[in-house]
């Protein structure tokens, strides 16, 4: 009997375990843009693709957030219909850039010199 539970137990662990691996991430459907001057919102395929790998590949940064006004606010609407607000900075003469989830204010992420690259190529075509 006890081998029948460690067993089972064993079973339930692993399908959670599967399930986190294998769980599909939420599809971004559409990305706006708030600046002091003006709100661009992005819907097309190859601005989705920046804007996710962007926001999947970014790095936690350690220590406190004492930062300016963002260059950005942004509004990532997936499929689920989830809207995750972030504040978006980001420095055009040095290509780099970082996020703020606006729900963990605490936490900088720092976005990938290519990733952050790519914004930037992105945002100046605007």
């Amino acid at each position: 009997m006890r081998k029948i539970s460690i067993i089972s137990i064993s079973l339930i662990i692993l399908l959670v375990f599967i399930y986190v691996l294998v769980r599909p991430n939420p599809e971004i459907v559409s990305v706006s843009l708030i600046s002091e001057t003006a709100e661009i919102t992005y819907t097309d395929i190859e601005s989705m693709r920046i804007f996710d790998d962007a926001i999947r590949t970014v790095k936690k940064v350690r220590g406190a957030v004492d930062v300016a006004p963002p260059t950005y606010r942004m509004n990532v609407t997936y499929a689920n219909s989830k809207v995750v607000k972030f504040s978006f900075y980001l420095d055009f003469k040095s290509k780099s850039g970082f996020l703020i989830k606006d729900s963990n204010s605490e936490k900088m992420l720092k976005l990938k010199d290519r990733s952050s690259k790519e914004l930037t190529d992105l945002l100046s075509k605007d």
